[in-house]
């Protein structure tokens, strides 16, 4: 099953309610949860922005949708967020992807390349003499890969953009 991280921060209302008669939340909560097909991995009590932290197991992004949906139904809560977890193995696949996309581009021969440009104390020299300068010479085998940007204008004014 895929992992949840749902955060969230009380309304003043539940946040009163509580401290006049505490209970822990999550008693109310891990039933709704296992109603949808969900399983509580962790939960605590952050500091600062969120009051709530819940790891979650779900079996589809629809029924982590439907936890979010539950819990805002209840009304207990003002603002949360949910953010799908990569398990170690799907991090170690997406860092191998990543690899095998930078290798590919690194292969590709239409990149646009382009010469850095001549320093400027050397503006005023021939170019006979530019040529024959060592360190012009060793610059010139310098390049830098510069991707190829679609240039597009903005519409009815001829002018130009990235």
């Amino acid at each position: 099953m895929t992992l949840y991280m749902y955060q969230a921060s009380y309304t003043a209302k539940s946040m009163a309610a509580q401290l006049t008669e505490p209970h822990d939340p999550m008693e109310a909560i891990r039933p709704v949860l296992c109603e949808l097909g969900a399983t509580i991995v962790v939960a605590g009590f952050p500091f600062g922005e969120y009051d709530v932290l819940i790891v979650y197991e779900a079996p589809d992004d629809v029924t982590a949708a439907s936890v979010a949906m539950a819990v805002a139904a209840a009304g207990e809560v003002k603002s949360a967020k949910t953010t799908r977890l990569l398990s170690g193995q799907e991090w170690l696949e997406s860092l191998r992807k990543r690899r095998i996309v930078t290798t590919r581009k690194a292969r590709q021969p239409h990149d646009r390349q382009r010469q850095l440009p001549e320093p400027l104390q050397n503006r005023d020299r021939s170019a006979d003499a530019i040529r024959s300068s060592p360190t012009v010479e060793r610059r010139a085998h310098l390049t830098v890969n510069v991707p190829a940007v679609p240039s597009r204008a903005w519409p009815g004014t001829g002018h130009r953009y990235w």
